[in-house]
């Protein structure tokens, strides 16, 4: 299991994406934060305000990585992967489960 992280513009776009990547067995759960962002951008500062979207998912990287860069809005979108040390182990088979096949 791991948990790939992407931001989008708003709120909008965050349910557009999780639906999809859910409806596509290529997450098992999409959890939407509010965040404040600062990011250096066409040879400026610039501050958003943003959506981070925790993908929980047993897929590959690669699978997912392509699934994010073709339904995304931005030109460069945040993609990266993060593996938990430790996982409930009943959830743990649920994301597996829910991502089954999409490896």
């Amino acid at each position: 299991m791991k948990i790939l992280i992407t931001s989008v513009a708003d709120k909008k776009s965050a349910k557009k994406l999780s639906k999809k990547l859910v409806k596509n067995n290529l997450a098992a759960c999409v959890s939407s934060v509010k965040t404040d962002s600062v990011y250096f951008w066409d040879k400026k500062i610039n501050s958003d305000k943003e959506r981070v979207l925790f993908i929980k998912t047993d897929a590959k990287f690669k699978k997912i990585a392509e699934f994010i860069k073709t339904n995304h809005d931005y030109e460069l979108p945040e993609i990266l992967s993060i593996k938990p040390k430790n996982v409930f182990k009943k959830y743990k088979i649920w994301v597996k489960n829910q991502t089954k096949g999409k490896k």
